[in-house]
């Protein structure tokens, strides 16, 4: 487990001031990254062991906005290890009050091969502390029954992370900005939940389209380089 003090940046807000999701997951990825480093499994060491986690399925909930400038206190937990699964839980407080949580589900991979990599066969054993803390629920996939093109995505080099390959935290970025209802200033994004079929690198073009319910946007991305799925999200604006 891990906590730090975080202050909200106005580069990290849309033009109503409230946090980007995308913003969060930045905080939340760096606070993983150093919670990883005590454990003794830094980034350096798993890749000289041809390793990296990868992100597989995540969900975020807003309790209310999250505006520029606050200072709030940012929990992880590496909280359970099943088979090949880490549930990593994040908690968001203000004035010790929750205001917003995630869960993120992981895996171990081969770099070069991106194949898995069992949790046993690492020579880091991760703690798992195992508080009483109900993961969110994330489906397996979303329907994509009636959704309409909205649009492509080229991934640029500005968009890459140390895995070279599209940063999970734009993906956030690239859903919200599909749904046209969605400019930043009225509504902010309560929650959302996001599904990561398979990695785009640079110069992919990403195919999107949406559709929606009385109560959510979802969003899907389609690799047209690879012809793979890239992504699913659902997405509920406040």
């Amino acid at each position: 487990m891990l906590e730090k003090k975080i202050r909200i940046s106005s580069f990290d807000v849309y033009p109503n001031s409230v946090l980007k999701p995308s913003a969060l997951m930045r905080y939340m990825q760096q606070i993983a990254r150093e919670d990883c480093d005590r454990m003794g499994a830094t980034y350096t060491f798993m890749r000289s062991l041809n390793t990296v986690f990868v992100l597989t399925r995540l969900a975020i909930e807003f309790y209310r906005p999250v505006m520029d400038g606050e200072e709030l206190i940012l929990k992880t937990y590496n909280n359970t290890i099943t088979g090949i699964i880490f549930d990593r839980e994040y908690e968001l407080l203000s004035g010790g009050v929750k205001v917003a949580r995630a869960t993120t589900l992981w895996t171990l991979v081969r770099f070069d091969t991106r194949s898995i990599v069992r949790p046993k066969d690492f020579p880091v054993q991760f703690e798992a502390v195992n508080v009483d803390l109900k993961p969110i629920d994330i489906p397996r996939r979303i329907d994509e029954e009636g959704s309409v093109p909205a649009g492509m995505h080229t991934v640029k080099t500005s968009e890459l992370d140390e895995n070279n390959h599209l940063n999970n935290c734009v993906y956030a970025d690239i859903a919200l900005d599909a749904i046209d209802e969605f400019d930043g200033l009225g509504s902010w994004p309560e929650s959302i939940k996001m599904i990561f079929r398979h990695e785009a690198r640079r110069g992919d073009g990403l195919e999107l389209s949406v559709s929606r319910t009385e109560e959510a946007h979802m969003v899907f991305a389609k690799n047209l380089s690879s012809g793979a799925a890239c992504f699913e999200a659902e997405i509920k604006l406040g």
